[in-house]
Parts: structure tokens; C-alpha cells; sequence
């Protein structure tokens, strides 16, 4: 953002003015500018009257109010932009109502590792909805290698829920099973590398 002096003619000014000037031109440079709008609120609607045509500053102050007019709108902006982006990430998450969660620790090569699988409610035809976050296994090194988590029975591999790779620190994949979960007694997660057999090397469990 430009300087303030480059922004605001100072003259004829008085101190107490000036120094509340200054003061929200600080706050607008630490909130830094605002995130980009989406496609839809790009463009006003063409019948929308501009703000000059329906508010009337007096002209004995009417340099005065374009300064403060001017602030104002880049801090609603920068609200409205934080605003946006908040609300979106809030929705991205409520989207997905969990009825238990199942957690995961780590085994094997991976003893650090952590997991947690949401269970949604459901749907007509059976199948299960799932999110299932993984917090530290290791990044797979072979393109074509990948984990994958599974419904046991008595310790045994018996149902595969989906594969996934990760990426990062913390991998989030939301998989659907049709099984019937109350004919099973646990979770785990296994390593599959080519050439080996499945279920593959367990790293995870319930």
C-alpha cells in the first residue's frame, strides 16, 4: 500500500484529525489487501445506482469525506474478504456430520502416526460415508505404492474401505464402504508396495 503522505493531502488538517488518519491508514497496511472476490461478485449489477449518485457529501467538506469515504471502503473490503474466505472454510467442514469417530494409532514402521475415521449416517442404499484423516505416515516414494484401510475380524484383513496416497504432513480422503460395520471389530490401515500380496504391511490400527 502507497504512503500515507502520498495518499492524503495533510493541509488545512488539524493535528487530532491528521493523527486519526494516520492511525487507520496503520491498521489497513497490517490487515494487508484483501482476498481476490469470486467470479460472481466480480461485477455489480448493471442497475445498481454507484454510491456518488445516491449519497451526497456537503461541499463544504466534501474533500474531507472522499478521504474518510475512501479508508472506510478498503477496510469493509478487507472485512468482507476474511469474512468469505472464513465462512467457506467453516462450510467446507460442517458439510460432513460424523455420528462416531474411530481413532487410529500407529504400528510397525510408522509408530508415530495418528488417525482418525468419521462415520456419517448411512445412506438408503447402505453405504457408509467416511472422512479418514492421517497425520504422519510417510510420503511413498514409489508412484505406484499407496495405503489403504481395511475392516478386520478377529486381527485378520477382511474388508478393503479404499486406498489413498499422502501428501504433507496431514492427508484428509473421504471414502464410502457398503459393508455392514457391526459384522466387524476393528480397523487398520496396511502399506502396499508392488509385487507384494494383500493385505500388505499393517502400519496402523484401532
Amino acid at each position: 500500500m502507497s504512503d500515507f503522505d502520498d495518499l492524503v493531502d495533510t493541509s488545512g488538517l488539524g493535528a487530532d484529525e491528521e493523527a486519526r488518519l494516520r492511525r487507520v491508514h496503520e491498521l489497513l497496511v497490517q490487515a494487508g489487501p484483501p482476498a481476490e472476490l469470486p467470479p460472481s461478485l466480480a461485477h455489480p449489477p448493471e442497475e445498481k445506482r454507484a454510491v456518488a449518485d445516491v449519497i451526497q457529501f456537503p461541499r463544504t467538506a466534501g474533500r474531507r469525506m472522499r478521504v474518510y469515504g475512501l479508508l472506510a471502503a478498503a477496510v469493509a473490503a478487507c472485512v468482507f474478504g476474511g469474512g468469505f474466505l472464513l465462512g467457506h472454510s467453516k462450510a467446507k467442514h460442517a458439510s460432513f456430520s460424523a455420528i462416531r469417530v474411530v481413532p487410529m494409532h500407529g504400528v510397525g514402521s510408522a509408530p508415530a502416526s495418528q488417525a482418525s475415521i468419521q462415520i456419517a449416517s448411512p445412506d438408503r442404499g447402505g453405504n457408509w460415508p467416511m472422512l479418514v484423516s492421517v497425520r504422519g505416515l510417510p510420503k511413498q516414494s514409489n508412484p505406484r505404492s499407496y495405503y489403504e484401510l481395511w475392516l478386520t475380524k478377529n486381527g485378520k484383513a477382511i474388508a478393503p474401505c479404499g486406498g489413498f496416497r499422502v501428501h504433507g504432513t496431514t492427508t484428509t480422503v473421504q471414502l464410502t464402504v457398503p459393508y455392514t460395520l457391526k459384522r466387524f471389530d476393528g480397523w487398520i490401515v496396511t502399506a502396499s508396495v508392488p509385487g507384494d500380496r494383500d493385505p500388505g504391511t499393517t502400519v496402523m490400527t484401532t
